[in-house]
């Protein structure tokens, strides 16, 4: 078949010409005419539609040009369409705890397979083009191609698709002016009939031998388009037009029905969806669909009160369905539509039920959704203890389902974060998998995640301290019997005999061989691994040592972990404080568990005591500051605080903990108790800046703004260090001035060039962890973007530089010039063309001719002066640069300008190589040259479009102050490096080309 007659066209370009004229005798229109421009290639060929109008359609050539049309083109072409549908279903997964989606797929996962959707849109071109416009398939391609679209998203050319079908293939009748009849009009000869479909013919035979015509399948399809394209009035009023039409097809009233629900689905109207889903529910494609339809049918009247409606229908989807997950949440959703008299009672009924089902062989694989809906129901009546306990079995009933284990450990941690059971909290939350499907808002769960454990770890520390000095009180005979007893309790749990105790030393497993010898056998028969006391306790005191160290080789090394972690995704780093052993834990889990390693923890003398109570006081400080801060929890940061006060009435952080208290009661509304620890604050700190703060509330904005200016121009002024290439002073006040203000204030940019600093001295951590900061800046930005780039090339650098030395490659320094005593002239673009294509026949140039006339950055003051002319020249007709001049910027950050902008060349100007050269022109400026643009009008049209994008793309690491474009021909070019006053040609510029520069 000649596809490349159509293959040229847009598939959407083919409609619009083919909208001016199509016609046919039985199904094309007669006064349609087909003015279509050929290839030149194919301008003699004669196509089959264009034998529309020449050729008689006798009855032998209908039923050749229907039997080909059909099953060449049309049928090939519905299968596929069919083939991408299905997959899209087969790919989709219902969530059966939340309402339905009303279609079992998405058009996103539609919208992927593009050029299968390609392929059945060329297929109907070629059927329309390649044979005669009267056969009775045309219509069905335009349908055909009206889905294409919709399924690849393209509503716009959908709806042009179905509007031409519903234009061209109306109802017609030739009188004697060749007019149509007329749409939704009683001006026809049927009298006060008010319709826009095609009326359909019933008879046996019509049905059996003829398609029913695709134009009023179109205008189902109009509608699902207009609502997929949120023009919710125009599918309304569409649908409404349909509804009354009186020659609307029997066939089409499930489809229409269906529309109307989806309509009412996507408007939220809930109680009208579900009337008319049920009656759209033979319009499903099998009895899965239908079953998932009436499953959906029942959420729908339960959302909107109607419960015998909804248990019906959840009733009906048990009886259809074939899917056993449907069939357990169509049960539980019936329990909890149960009649009853008593509330209370109600929910024992229900419960009861669950647990009847959970007892059941059939519903074995099932436990874990079962437990989780009963614990829904205790919280009903906020029964917290059992909805814990049926969580905590949803967890160990699972069978693999980590979506059911992800949503029980989320709702538990919920419960328990709700009701400041924080540890809870805490372990819930650790065990999530933050990427699956069923954390809607991973971002505020990680932040929640981080503060409980800082929490956690501050209550870990006062309950621990508070112990070990309530050891330390008890007379000594009891403190050593309570000693012995459990220094024994913490051997058995290890799996330790007791004459063992003296010579364990649990950070080294290889230090006691009768204990860690992992191929040999202990007296029990146990192998290492099959002694689970054993491998309980050397796991956790990995983690305790080590951290979360992924299973990998290199797993000590720090930077190994790191680049791990960050292939997930923007994860932050493991510092080395957060990697290193948590000394603050181990008198919790203490190392040394014999009775003289425990006894070393109990604070006996005085000076321990002090440091145990400092540390309780700290921590009790740190819990208030993130009540306070972090979580808003005004009511629990007045207890911690007054908690501190209460036992320490001379804390050290005393000063701050009243100005909190008085901050706290505000914010809870309670002004007395405020007032009384401002009056506290002012006795005991006459001269707080707090006092000034409370009684003048705009000073501590002042202070913050002054800070803030502060530091902008500190971060500013280091920033200018950095790019003008005083690298030793701008480390020196970046540490001056994080130490002032912390990271607060860091900007990306700073960030960005500092780590270009680290590369440039192969310092690859520390650039890491500059980017990083980046980063985390600003997860979404372009910056952010480049900066995740070049922590992934960073990763690979030794290996990227081992495969460059093994290709012999001399690269130039990235520290030195290529400085020209004569600037080439530019060179046509025709010529640059012609050169690359004989030099990509002559294969990879020798080692010996790369790289020529280069000298380093010291040698860029001492140019030569060239003989040339002494004013600049206007003639826009010859070739220019493009310029890109630098101001006080380092050769560092002038190879890595020089470098974004050839990245830049190369994406959007791959088909015209642009040539880049550096030219230093005096102890400030240095210009990157850009050739050849065939005139000043191409040049400037570039500087244009790279104006637009530089800041934001290129270079927006780059201060807007240090660099700028300007365009000049070769022979300015010579007089600007003679006269080196840039200022000049500037005002030059600006006299030909006002506004531009």
């Amino acid at each position: 078949m000649h596809i490349s007659i159509y293959k040229s066209l847009v598939p959407a370009a083919w409609i619009l010409i083919l909208c001016g004229g199509l016609c046919y005798s039985l199904n094309a229109q007669p006064d349609a005419t087909l003015d279509v421009k050929k290839p030149a290639k194919f301008e003699n060929r004669v196509l089959g539609s264009d034998k529309t109008f020449t050729t008689k359609f006798t009855l032998p050539r209908r039923l050749n040009q229907n039997l080909i049309t059909h099953y060449n083109f049309f049928f090939n072409a519905n299968n596929k369409l069919n083939d991408i549908l299905a997959g899209a279903k087969e790919n989709f997964k219902d969530d059966y705890t939340e309402l339905l989606p009303f279609y079992n797929y998405t058009l996103e996962t539609t919208s992927a397979q593009k050029i299968q959707l390609d392929s059945v849109l060329y297929k109907c071109n070629a059927g329309i083009m390649l044979h005669d416009l009267r056969n009775d398939w045309i219509d069905n391609f335009y349908l055909l191609m009206g889905k294409a679209y919709f399924f690849r998203k393209q509503f716009d050319s959908a709806n042009i698709a179905f509007q031409y079908l519903n234009y061209y293939f109306q109802p017609k009748k030739k009188d004697e002016l060749g007019y149509k009849k007329f749409v939704g009009s009683n001006l026809n000869e049927e009298g006060n009939v008010y319709s826009v479909t095609t009326r359909e013919k019933g008879s046996l035979t019509s049905r059996i031998f003829t398609e029913p015509p695709s134009r009023n399948d179109a205008l189902i399809w109009l509608v699902r388009n207009h609502i997929e394209d949120s023009s919710y009035g125009e599918a309304a009023g569409l649908i409404e037009t349909l509804k009354q039409d009186q020659n609307f097809p029997a066939r089409l009233k499930p489809s229409l029905y269906e529309v109307k629900a989806y309509w009412f689905y996507k408007n939220e109207i809930w109680d009208s969806a579900a009337n008319n889903l049920v009656l759209a529910l033979d319009n499903a494609a099998n009895a899965g669909e239908k079953s998932r339809w009436e499953y959906l049918v029942g959420q729908l009247y339960a959302m909107s009160g109607k419960t015998d409606l909804s248990y019906k229908y959840f009733e009906l989807a048990i009886r259809h369905t074939v899917d056993p997950v449907m069939d357990v949440y169509a049960r539980l959703n019936q329990i909890r539509l149960s009649k009853g008299s008593d509330d209370q009672k109600l929910i024992d009924e229900n419960i009861k039920e669950l647990l009847k089902m959970a007892h059941r062989d059939k519903y074995e694989n099932y436990r874990n959704i079962i437990y989780y809906t009963a614990a829904q129901m205790e919280m009903q009546r906020n029964n917290f203890l059992s909805a814990q306990t049926y969580l905590r079995k949803s967890v160990q009933y699972n069978n693999g389902d980590m979506d059911q284990r992800n949503r029980s450990f989320l709702y538990l941690g919920d419960l328990a974060y709700d009701r400041k059971y924080y540890q809870l909290a805490h372990d819930c939350y650790d065990s999530l998998d933050i990427t699956s499907p069923v954390i809607k808002h991973a971002d505020s769960l990680i932040y929640r995640k981080q503060v409980l454990s800082q929490i956690v770890s501050r209550l870990n520390l006062i309950s621990v301290e508070d112990s070990l000095q309530h050891i330390a009180s008890r007379p000594e005979a009891d403190r050593d019997k309570l000693i012995k007893e459990l220094a024994k309790k913490l051997r058995k749990e290890k799996g330790l005999k007791e004459s063992d105790s003296s010579a364990i030393n649990s950070n080294n497993p290889f230090a006691n061989k009768a204990v860690t010898d992992i191929f040999g056998t202990n007296e029990k028969g146990e192998w290492y691994f099959n002694n689970m006391a054993m491998k309980s306790s050397g796991f956790t005191e990995f983690r305790k040592n080590w951290g979360n160290r992924p299973n990998v080789d290199n797993w000590r090394r720090l930077s190994e972990v790191n680049a791990r972690l960050n292939m997930g995704g923007n994860q932050k780093p493991i510092t080395e404080q957060s990697a290193a052993p948590d000394n603050s834990n181990l008198k919790s889990n203490p190392t040394d568990i014999s009775y003289a390693g425990l006894l070393k923890n109990v604070p006996l003398t005085p000076d321990a005591i002090r440091i145990s109570n400092d540390s309780i006081q700290s921590a009790y400080y740190g819990l208030g500051k993130i009540f306070k801060d972090k979580l808003e929890f005004y009511a629990d940061a007045i207890d911690t605080y007054e908690t501190l006060l209460k036992r320490f009435p001379n804390a050290v952080h005393r000063e701050e903990i009243y100005f909190d208290l008085y901050y706290c009661y505000s914010k809870l509304g309670q002004a007395e108790k405020a007032k009384q620890y401002r009056n506290l604050l002012a006795e005991n700190f006459s001269q707080s800046r707090y006092v000034g703060y409370i009684d003048n509330p705009k000073l501590a904005e002042q202070e913050q703004d002054a800070t803030k200016v502060a530091a902008t121009k500190s971060y500013e002024a280091i920033y200018n260090l950095f790019i003008e290439g005083n690298f030793d002073e701008a480390l020196k006040q970046k540490k001056s001035a994080d130490s002032l203000f912390g990271k607060k204030y860091w900007n990306p940019q700073l960030l960005y060039i500092e780590s270009i600093y680290y590369i440039k001295q192969k310092q690859d951590q520390e650039a890491i962890a500059s980017l990083n900061s980046l980063i985390s800046l600003d997860p979404n930005s372009q910056m952010a973007k480049k900066a995740e780039t070049l922590v992934s090339v960073l990763k690979r650098r030794k290996e990227i530089e081992n495969y460059l030395t093994k290709l012999k490659v001399e690269r130039m320094k990235e520290d030195t010039v290529i400085v020209f005593n004569e600037l080439p002239k530019p060179v046509p673009v025709e010529q640059v063309q012609k050169d690359n294509r004989q030099k990509s026949a002559a294969g990879p140039p020798s080692n010996k001719d790369s790289a020529k006339a280069v000298v380093d950055s010291s040698q860029m003051k001492k140019l030569p002066a060239a003989k040339s002319a002494t004013s600049y020249s206007f003639r826009p007709a010859d070739q220019h640069y493009v310029v890109i001049v630098l101001d006080k910027v380092d050769i560092v950050y002038v190879n890595e300008t020089r470098n974004a902008f050839n990245r830049y060349n190369q994406e959007n100007y791959y088909s015209t190589p642009i040539e880049m050269s550096l030219l230093p022109l005096d102890d400030t400026h240095k210009l990157v040259l850009m050739s050849p643009f065939s005139d000043a009008g191409t040049a400037l049209d570039y500087v244009d479009k790279a104006k637009k994008v530089a800041g934001a793309q290129v270079v927006p690491w780059l201060a807007p102050e240090k660099y700028s474009f300007i365009i000049i021909s070769a022979d300015n070019l010579e007089v600007l490096k003679n006269n080196k006053d840039l200022a000049a040609y500037r005002k030059f510029l600006e006299t030909h080309f006002p506004g531009k520069f």
